[in-house]
């Protein structure tokens, strides 16, 4: 199992603003639950909250986050039909 596929079990749902420029990932841990604040645009590009240590990169874009992990696999997350889509790559 690759990072982002154990980061997708966690991922409960995403909000994301219009412009495309943050977005907050609500995560479920074991015992705790929290959110990852990422933004990104001319300013600042930056990721705060839990697990940030384990996103080495990301990409925002409107409707869609991009994460990518240490191990270089990535996770995708999209809102298709008013659902949570979640897709991997290697």
């Amino acid at each position: 199992m690759t990072q982002a596929q154990a980061f997708a079990l966690l991922v409960r749902r995403i909000t994301l603003n219009r412009q495309g420029t943050e977005a907050q990932v609500f995560l479920g841990y074991p015992g705790e639950e929290g959110f990852l604040y990422l933004r990104s645009d001319g300013f600042a590009h930056f990721a705060q909250g839990l697990a940030r240590e384990e996103v080495v990169d990301f990409l925002l874009g409107k409707g869609y986050v991009t994460l990518r992990f240490q191990d270089g696999s990535t996770l995708t997350l999209s809102r298709r039909f008013g659902q949570l889509a979640k897709s991997f790559g290697p």
